[in-house]
C-alpha cells in the first residue's frame, strides 16, 4: 500500500505540471492574440485594389443581417473598428469599448493603448480628448497588456457608414476579419477584394514559434515519457500477478481487477492533480 500511495502522489505531480503546462500553453496563445489586437489565428485578410471608400464598404455590410464578427481596417498605428455583435473583449485600463451605436453614429471616438495615456488632453468636463488628423476625438478608453506589445501604442476610431473618414480609400489600409469565414462571399464584394487568405501575423517566425508552441510540444513529450515511466514503475512495485492455478474465467476477472484498481489510483490521482493545478493557477490569477 505504501509503494502505491508514493505512485499515487508522483501521478498527481504528473497532473499538476500537465496542468500548468497548459495553462502556460493558453497564457502566451492569449498574449499573442492581444499582439495582434485582439486578432484570433482565424482571422482573414481581405486584399484590394479597391478606391472605394470605407464608409461605402460598410454602408454595405449594415445591409448584411450575420453578427458576430469584427473588421479593422488598419492604417499603421490607427485601427478604424467596425464591428457587428458580440465578439472578445480587450483588456482595459480604464473606460469601456465601443458600444453598438458607435458603428452607426456620426460622432467618432477612440479607444486608445496605455503608452498614449501621457498624449490625452482633459477638457473641463473630464473628458479625455487625443488629436487625429487634426482633430480631438473623444476618448472611450485605453487598452493595455504586457510591456512592448503593439496593443499598447495603437488608436482604434470608430468605425461606421456615417464617420467623417470617408475619404480614406480600401486600398490604402489592410482589412482583417475575424468572426465571418462563412460570410467570405459578402465581405468579398463589400471590399471588392482580389483575395482572400489567413492572416499571416509577423511572429510566426521560429523564435517566437518555439515560445508559443514549441516549449509546450517539448513539456508535452516529457509529461508522456513520465506517465509511461510511472506506468513501468507500478507494473514493477504490484510484482509478478498471481493468476497461477486459476482457470480462465476466473484469470480474466483477477485481471480485470488488477486493471480496475491501477485505473482507479490513476483517474482519482490525476482529478486531484488537476484540481490542485486548476486551483494554483486560479490565485495566480488573482494576484
Amino acid at each position: 500500500m505504501k509503494k502505491l500511495f508514493l505512485i499515487d502522489l508522483l501521478w498527481i505531480g504528473l497532473a499538476i505540471l500537465a496542468g500548468l503546462v497548459w495553462s502556460q500553453h493558453d497564457q502566451n496563445e492569449y498574449a499573442s492574440q492581444l499582439d495582434h489586437l485582439g486578432m484570433s489565428e482565424t482571422a482573414q485578410e481581405y486584399v484590394t485594389t479597391s478606391s472605394r471608400s470605407i464608409t461605402t464598404a460598410i454602408s454595405e455590410l449594415d445591409k448584411t443581417d450575420f453578427k458576430g464578427y469584427q473588421v479593422q481596417f488598419v492604417a499603421k498605428q490607427v485601427v478604424y473598428v467596425y464591428q457587428r455583435g458580440t465578439v472578445a473583449s480587450l483588456p482595459l485600463d480604464s473606460g469601456q469599448w465601443f458600444s453598438a451605436g458607435d458603428f452607426a453614429s456620426s460622432l467618432p471616438v477612440t479607444v486608445v493603448g496605455r503608452d498614449l495615456a501621457d498624449k490625452l488632453y482633459t477638457g473641463s468636463n473630464n473628458q479625455r480628448y487625443l488629436q487625429v488628423n487634426g482633430q480631438y476625438v473623444p476618448v472611450l478608453g485605453t487598452v493595455g497588456t504586457r510591456k512592448g506589445s503593439p496593443l499598447n501604442k495603437v488608436i482604434f476610431l470608430n468605425a461606421s457608414a456615417q464617420t467623417t473618414n470617408s475619404k480614406l480609400k480600401l486600398k490604402q489600409v489592410k482589412i482583417y476579419v475575424d468572426g465571418a469565414s462563412q460570410h467570405s462571399k459578402a465581405l468579398k464584394t463589400a471590399f471588392k477584394a482580389k483575395n482572400i487568405h489567413r492572416v499571416h501575423f509577423s511572429d510566426s517566425n521560429a523564435s517566437t514559434w518555439w515560445h508559443a508552441y514549441g516549449q509546450t510540444a517539448l513539456f508535452s513529450l516529457f509529461l508522456l515519457l513520465g506517465a509511461g515511466l510511472l506506468t513501468m514503475l507500478m507494473v514493477v512495485l504490484m510484482g509478478p500477478l498471481q493468476t497461477a492455478g486459476l482457470d480462465l474465467n476466473m484469470r480474466a476477472r483477477y485481471l480485470r481487477g488488477v486493471l480496475s484498481s491501477c485505473g482507479g489510483h490513476i483517474g482519482v490521482s490525476l482529478f486531484l492533480g488537476g484540481l490542485f493545478a486548476k486551483l494554483v493557477v486560479l490565485l495566480h490569477h488573482a494576484n
